[in-house]
Order: structure tokens, then C-alpha cells, then sequence
């Protein structure tokens, strides 16, 4: 994880680079950012497009669930399918970004979300435990626009959000953060280079056991009780290793 206090050679150089979970220089993902992007004349412009493409993504958790435990869980693959939920939306935006010079990364919030009203009903009566959890690692991208980072939450399409009562209050200007619809930030888990693995691997086990609990009725049970299933990797577990990454990629 870097700070935004780097200077802006540091932050090209962190911010810009393929890697497995963002892959900017995949063909897919080049085609999607030329297109998005063609005519834009400043960084403003082509970012104001690619979020608005992420934002207007379908979303759709156990559509998504289906794809990332068949282990399908780069960026290019969420833009090859056309369906995403969270993760998916910050891989695909930040991917494009990179792909079209725009320094991005990816940031984490823990949301309190008790009804969550956006996921699939199937996977919220078991995400939603008898007394509702919290979203732990909520995904979204981060830019470096105009000498600052800005957050850009594209997690929900906006007719999903309008449908359900929390339409978008916030505007895309490439200078104000535009927050999840989702529910309010409990704490905010951080912002990093790429997608750190140990959340990858949580949100495909995740994938793994609610299509298990769908198929199972003594499965169902044994999921929507698991509170360390939803609870997630620790933050601080997440931050240590990918400054020990970091470390290791520099050495």
C-alpha cells in the first residue's frame, strides 16, 4: 500500500502496472479502454467515461459468484461477462483506467449495510444472518486526478439504485468523491497497488460456499452461520503482507 503523499513519478509507476487481478494490458480490457475513451481530450473526460461505463455494469452477486468460482476473476473477465458486484466493479475500473494512463488503485471500506437491499436474495439470507452483518470489504476505485486521489464508487447501476430508494446524490466532476449508495462506512480498510490476494481468495471462497449452501439445505445452514466465513480476512493481516509484496517486488 503507498500513501497519495508519493510524489507523481511514484505514483505512475505503482498505479499504472498490469498485474493478474488488473489486467490493463489484456486485449479485452485495451479494446473496452480505446473505445470508452476515443475523442476524450483530457484525463478528466476519460475518466468521467470509464466510470460512468463500470457504474452502468449490471450488478449482480451470484451471477458473479458463478463466474469468479469457475476462478474467472481478472478484470478482463467481469468486462467479458457484463455482469459484476464490487469487486468486480473496482478490478474493471481501475484496470481501465491503467489501460488509458490514468493512475488508479484499489480501496476497501467496511460498510453497514443490515438489509442489504442490493444482493441477490438467495445470497442474502445467508450473508444477512439472523441479525444482518456488515459488508467487510467493500471494493471500490481510487484515481489520481488533478494531484489528489479521488474515490469513485461504480458499485451500483444506477436503475438498481433508483428502484430501490438510494439513487446517486453526487455528480461525476473528476474532483468530488462520489461514496457507495450501499450504507454507511464503518472504517475504511485501506488502498492498495492491486487487489491483495488474501481478499481475492476470501471473496472466492465466499463464491465457493454460497453455491454449495444453494445446492444443499445442510450446507445453507452451516454458511448462514458462519460468522468468520463473512467476516473476512483481518485488515491488518491484509496491509502487512502487501507491504511484505511490496518489499519482495522491489528487492
Amino acid at each position: 500500500m503507498t500513501s497519495a503523499t508519493n510524489e507523481p513519478t511514484t505514483i505512475g509507476e505503482a498505479y499504472l502496472r498490469p498485474t493478474a487481478y488488473l489486467d490493463s494490458d489484456h486485449p479485452v480490457v485495451v479494446s473496452v479502454a480505446r473505445a470508452l475513451t476515443d475523442g476524450a481530450t483530457t484525463d478528466t473526460e476519460r475518466l468521467g467515461r470509464i466510470y460512468h461505463y463500470v457504474r452502468d455494469i449490471p450488478y449482480d452477486v451470484l451471477a458473479s459468484f458463478r463466474y469468479l468460482a469457475a476462478g474467472e476473476s481478472a478484470a478482463s473477465d467481469v468486462l467479458s461477462h457484463g455482469v459484476a458486484f464490487c469487486m468486480g466493479k473496482a478490478s474493471s475500473f481501475v484496470a481501465l483506467s491503467r489501460a488509458s494512463h490514468i493512475p488508479a488503485r484499489i480501496a476497501f471500506q467496511a460498510l453497514d449495510a443490515p438489509h442489504m437491499e442490493f444482493i441477490s436474495p438467495q445470497v442474502r439470507t445467508l450473508w444477512g444472518g439472523p441479525v444482518g452483518r456488515p459488508l467487510p470489504w467493500h471494493s471500490l476505485g481510487e484515481a489520481y486526478l488533478g494531484g489528489r486521489w479521488i474515490k469513485l464508487d461504480a458499485t451500483i447501476d444506477p436503475p438498481t439504485a433508483a428502484s430501490l430508494g438510494k439513487p446517486y446524490t453526487v455528480a461525476y466532476d473528476g474532483i468530488t468523491d462520489i461514496p457507495t449508495v450501499e450504507g454507511p462506512v464503518l472504517h475504511e480498510n485501506g488502498s492498495y497497488a492491486d487487489y491483495p490476494a488474501e481478499v481475492a481468495r476470501w471473496y472466492e471462497h465466499v463464491a465457493h460456499a454460497v453455491l454449495e449452501a444453494l445446492d444443499s439445505p445442510a450446507a445453507h445452514q452451516r454458511v448462514a452461520t458462519d460468522d468468520q466465513l463473512w467476516k473476512g480476512p483481518d485488515p491488518d493481516l491484509v496491509r502487512v503482507r502487501a507491504v511484505q509484496r511490496s518489499d519482495s517486488s522491489r528487492a
